[in-house]
């Protein structure tokens, strides 16, 4: 219990320190890791990732908009020269610490800086996973002003084949929260108060298969597909629109 209590007091600690730098970059965690039991001490996870798709990357000369996001090209309360600009990275990854109580299972984390919290339902073949980000309030970033809050709810369908072999399918619904940066005449500013993330809704699905390769570790590999419901892509010479798709692959390892 002891330990449990320290590892909040160090997710809160992490949280108010993080959140001058505008951090609250959010993605669903991996269901494989969240759907591994153990009553008798904390689950680790570490987690990497590859975002593949319609990522957001303004070097490929196409815009996103959104309906009901106020777009401001210059942000008056820095300086009229400066700007926000989005790039989605291809890469990521997550620590999580996870414990069970009965079919109840809570747990800690981070995705890459950002601290999060998650809870739900596991058992041997069915899951219901949620997850927030612990920054809610507003920040400096004027583009995007509106709640920061970022999270969302997974329902996991499993099927154990013998003992170390697990396979799964996933359905999510939730508000992620991906990069952007301050530039100020074609240049990223970094430093305090300089980023902000720009959060968008998604549903989708997935599968994973998970496995012991050893004695101890497992190991999981999960594919998401999330359908971005915010953003739409807009070509800067035809004008036309079109849906954001992003295609996940995960590596989980849990038991490190």
């Amino acid at each position: 219990m002891n330990r449990l209590v320290y590892f909040v007091v160090l997710i809160v600690a992490a949280a108010l320190v993080l959140s001058g730098c505008s951090v609250t970059i959010i993605h669903p965690p991996s269901a494989a890791s969240f759907m591994e039991k153990n009553e008798d001490k904390l689950v680790s996870n570490a987690v990497g990732f590859v975002t593949l798709g319609d990522r957001v990357n303004y070097r490929s000369g196409d815009v996103c908009i959104a309906e009901g996001v106020k777009e401001v090209e210059h942000s008056n309360e820095w300086h009229e020269d400066w700007a926000y600009r989005s790039i989605e990275w291809p890469v990521g990854a997550q620590v999580s610490f996870q414990k069970s109580k009965g079919y109840f299972k809570y747990g800690f984390g981070f995705d890459f800086a950002s601290p999060f919290v998650q809870a739900g339902l596991v058992s041997d073949y069915f899951g219901i996973m949620g997850w927030s980000n612990l920054c809610l309030w507003q920040f400096e970033k004027i583009e995007y002003a509106y709640f920061q809050w970022g999270g969302g709810v997974s329902v996991i369908e499993q099927l154990p084949i013998g003992d170390n072999l697990r396979i799964g399918l996933t359905q999510h619904l939730s508000r992620n929260g991906r990069e952007a940066s301050m530039v100020v005449r074609g240049a990223v500013v970094i430093g305090y108060g300089r980023s902000a993330p720009v959060f968008y809704d998604e549903i989708g699905g997935g599968g994973y298969v998970s496995f012991v390769p050893g004695e101890k570790t497992r190991v999981g590999l999960e594919f998401r597909y999330g359908r971005d419901l915010s953003y739409k892509r807009v070509d800067r010479v035809s004008g036309q629109k079109s849906t954001l798709h992003r295609y996940t692959i995960m590596v989980d390892f849990q038991g490190w």
